[in-house]
């Protein structure tokens, strides 16, 4: 991050037309990124402003602290004798976290273990890192967990822990700072923060690359360098900060050599690196949040690829989060019923132009990228960029119909949408874009046939139309969003192909069989489809509420076929999975066993002309 003056001058914060275009289309360059910067430090200080408020108005929220009018107190002093180093503590990404996660609590919309005061006493650290930065000589009481307390920009203090909560002494002066009594506690340097020595973990910064280089702090102690509550310090050994240190430095040449740019801008914006716990899939996890800007969290990553992929990722949330602090995107109440291709779940509006916004910077990374790949390493890259372009299609077809959105929620869509339409009509590999169809309409079916739920009315007279043989008027198809309590099931299907496009031998492993992966899903990805039909088949001959089953069956039409009688690519068994499931489990409560195909190929043609993506599902009725 570059350095960031205060602006006392300016009523209000304005982005010129040039800056606002450049975000609009997912872009924007390094100045840019100061001027969302210079918002933030706006925001921080309110932030703040609020939490000393709310302090003060209610001693209980300090506990056995001081009170809040002496960290004011002190953080005024701050600011005046040294601004610059005031600016640049406020914009830690976790003070804008714990900030805004203990406002959140006091507020009820959060909930803890731990005495709240153990969250609004992080004002007083703040205050302590202030004033040691400013030169000042101030003494103040401090929230320990378990003994640690934790020095927002510089580390944590390790002490004996009398108890899972107490308050410590701590003081500053000529340039140290110290944690605990004399005898027990801990002294550091300022100008060695980063040194471990006993009691005390320092921050320590990775550096990537020159003109631009990336500069980070490696955050693995923070209690609010997360997303949610606050958590335990997870101190990674030199080993592992090694591997970051050189996947840092690969992801960034990569960055730098594909993209100057995005790299450039990357290195005013990202100035601090969680590392994540690795999940039990193995898929590299990343996040970040609007309240902590300039932080990236992501687990450890295979490779210098996977990491650049979350870098850009992360930081196309860090800019439209900036945005969205200035001015709103969408319009009333944001309800969690939309589509979004890359999550399980349904999402808020919000929340796909999110994700929208972020898979417009993958793709425009992998895009590149691909192009400087052979062998396995290119099959694999234009899988990733066949399909994050057909996910941001597929979101973008959603809302061809925007409401909710502001105007400059629709000039944002509009304007993203005119950057990937020619992308549309770049060749790629058949290979390719047939794997990243089969993943992407899986996802979308497997979504819809969790989180739709089909009118009761239509079902039953479906039902009775096709039990009796008879002919019934099909209305407007209307489902509603329900969401469904399984949150995460779609790695199966993804982690199949890609395993398939590496030219890997598909077989089923411990972890594929714990996918729900089966025989019948091995034979849809190596293109046969009547094998896989017939698996698939079988499957819900013995459940017929397995879901992946009633998905892949569907995902069979896209395969080639003889029987003219059997289901097409724009079956109602594909693109509405949760109809023909529904009429199915109907007619079998009436004691009927309803063959699935021939019931599909009845639901096919009694919807022929019915638009069959349904593009406006998951949008509430």
């Amino acid at each position: 991050m570059d350095h960031v003056e205060p602006q006392p001058d300016l009523p209000r914060h304005r982005l010129s037309e040039r800056h606002l275009d450049a975000l609009c289309t997912g872009g924007g360059g390094p100045d840019l990124v100061r001027q969302l910067w210079h918002t933030q430090r706006s925001r921080r200080l309110l932030l703040l402003h609020a939490v000393i408020e709310a302090a003060s108005a209610d001693a209980r929220l300090l506990g056995p602290l001081p009170p809040a009018d002496t960290a004011r107190d002190v953080l005024v002093r701050a600011e005046e004798s040294a601004p610059a180093e005031f600016t640049d503590l406020l914009l830690h990404p976790q003070i804008g976290n714990w900030a805004a996660y203990t406002l959140r609590r006091h507020r009820g919309g959060a909930d803890a273990q731990a005495p709240i005061w153990a969250d609004f006493g992080a004002l007083h650290a703040v205050a302590l890192v202030a004033a040691a930065r400013a030169g000042l000589r101030w003494r103040t009481r401090l929230p320990a967990r378990s003994g640690r307390v934790m020095l927002p920009s510089l580390g944590m203090a390790v002490l004996p822990a009398p108890g899972r909560w107490c308050a410590v002494e701590a003081e500053c002066a000529d340039g140290r700072v110290r944690i605990g009594d004399p005898d027990q506690g801990v002294t550091v340097r300022l100008d060695s923060t980063e040194d471990d020595v006993p009691g005390w973990w320092g921050l320590r910064r990775l550096s990537a690359g020159t003109g631009p280089g990336l500069r980070v702090l490696l955050d693995d102690v923070d209690p609010y360098r997360e997303l949610a509550d606050p958590v335990e310090p997870d101190r990674l050994d030199d080993a592992a900060v090694a591997r970051w240190s050189e996947l840092l430095a690969g992801a960034w040449r990569l960055l730098h050599e594909q993209q100057p740019d995005t790299a450039e801008s990357i290195a005013a914006g990202v100035v601090s690196l969680v590392p994540l716990p690795t999940s039990d899939d193995l898929e590299t996890r990343s996040a970040s949040t609007g309240e902590a800007f300039g932080s990236v969290m992501v687990s450890t990553p295979p490779d210098e690829a996977t990491l650049a992929v979350s870098l850009v990722h992360e930081f196309q949330h860090i800019k439209l989060g900036g945005l969205m602090h200035l001015v709103p995107l969408t319009t009333g109440r944001d309800e969690q019923t939309r589509y979004a291709p890359w999550r399980d779940d349904p999402r808020p509006l919000g929340g796909l132009l999110q994700g929208i916004y972020a898979f417009v910077g993958i793709a425009a990374f992998l895009r590149d990228y691909r192009l400087t790949c052979t062998g396995a390493q290119r099959r694999d890259a234009d899988l990733e960029y066949a399909y994050a372009r057909a996910q941001v299609r597929e979101a973008l077809r959603g809302l061809r119909r925007p409401a909710g959105l502001t105007d400059w929620g629709e000039r944002l869509l509009g304007r993203l949408a005119e950057r990937v339409e020619p992308w549309l009509a770049e060749p790629l590999p058949v290979e390719s874009t047939r794997a990243a169809e089969l993943i992407a309409l899986g996802h979308r079916s497997g979504w819809r046939i969790r989180h739709l739920r089909p009118p009761a009315e239509d079902v039953r007279r479906l039902t009775l139309a096709w039990v009796g043989g008879r002919g019934v008027q099909v209305d407007p198809y209307r489902p509603a969003v329900v969401a469904h309590p399984q949150q995460r099931w779609s790695q199966g299907l993804l982690l199949l192909v890609r395993r398939y496009v590496a030219g890997y031998p598909l077989q089923l492993g411990p972890r594929l069989r714990a996918l729900d992966v089966s025989e019948a899903d091995i034979a849809l990805v190596r293109g046969d489809a009547d094998a896989a039909r017939a698996g698939y088949l079988a499957r819900l001959a013995a459940d017929a509420d397995d879901l992946n089953a009633w998905v892949g069956l569907g995902l069979t039409t896209l395969g080639p076929t003889s029987d003219s009688a059997l289901p097409h690519r724009d079956s109602v068994l594909l693109h509405r999975p949760e109809l023909v499931r529904a009429v199915y489990a109907r007619a079998a409560e009436r004691g009927y066993r309803p063959d699935a195909l021939r019931l599909t190929a009845w639901l096919d043609e009694l919807t022929a002309g019915v638009n069959p993506l349904a593009s406006d599902a998951g949008r509430p009725r």
